[in-house]
């Protein structure tokens, strides 16, 4: 018994990264991954369970049995704490996936909305539905307004993009847009991003910002992350800008 838990242990531990590995190697779509995913945890679960009874029962008059059964609790550990922080993650943000600085006259997509399927997320924002409930999740996720003129805010723009390794799409100068695309480093979605830069009637510049998951319904706060990150590193490339 402690033999074939700690086998089945096995099987719970190399549940997540292969319904990764299939799903980047296009062996199996995504949906597919993440019922194996939930079957893994159910099994990791059942595992824990199972071999701490085992063990507490035979660890006296079974050695090597509840040695094994040992090992299987503590394998199955693995994925119940990885899975089960993402699933933490996912319960303690809203299930959205289309994120804007500007909540009433959101950035727009032209020829990223080209490049999307049938299948992909709409990329319409709908301010009703989504503006309150990405206000009160991600309070930081608003426009910036930086002194400098709407085409060196342009140029840091374009150097963020390529120092963060997203996939240029296309951009604008004079129109001040920006469109690009992140690959996620572990499921290898991508999400899409479109950068705005309007000149401000008091002088300088506002730059807003959208991040859009292709797919999925929650983006595990992915897509607010993106768009603080890059205001961050905006911010910090201005201030070196102005002091040099």
């Amino acid at each position: 018994m402690g033999n074939l838990l700690k086998r089945l242990s096995y099987l719970a531990v190399l549940g997540f990264p292969l319904s990764v590995l299939g799903t980047r190697l296009g062996a199996f779509d995504f949906s597919i991954s993440f019922v194996g995913i939930r079957y893994t945890l159910f099994l990791a679960a059942a595992i824990f369970v199972v071999s701490l009874i085992y063990w507490l029962i035979q660890r006296e008059s079974n050695p090597q049995g509840s040695k094994a059964a040992r090992l299987a609790m503590i394998l199955s550990l693995l994925p119940l704490l990885g899975i089960g922080t993402q699933i933490v993650v996912a319960r303690s943000v809203p299930a959205i996936h289309n994120i804007s600085t500007d909540t009433i006259n959101p950035p727009q997509f032209e020829h990223i909305a080209e490049l999307r399927t049938k299948d992909d997320n709409s990329l319409e924002y709908q301010t009703s539905l989504l503006a309150d409930v990405q206000t009160k999740a991600y309070p930081n996720v608003k426009t910036l307004v930086t002194e400098l003129t709407p085409l060196q805010a342009h140029r840091i723009a374009l150097g963020i993009v390529s120092y963060f390794d997203w996939d240029m799409v296309a951009e604008n100068a004079v129109a001040g847009v920006i469109e690009a695309t992140e690959i996620t480093k572990l499921w290898a979605f991508k999400d899409d991003v479109v950068i705005r830069i309007t000149e401000r009637l008091e002088g300088g510049s506002a730059i807003d910002m959208r991040s859009v998951s292709r797919i999925g319904i929650s983006d595990l706060g992915a897509n607010a992350k993106r768009i603080e990150k890059f205001m961050a590193e905006f911010q910090a490339r201005e201030d070196k800008q102005i002091d040099g």
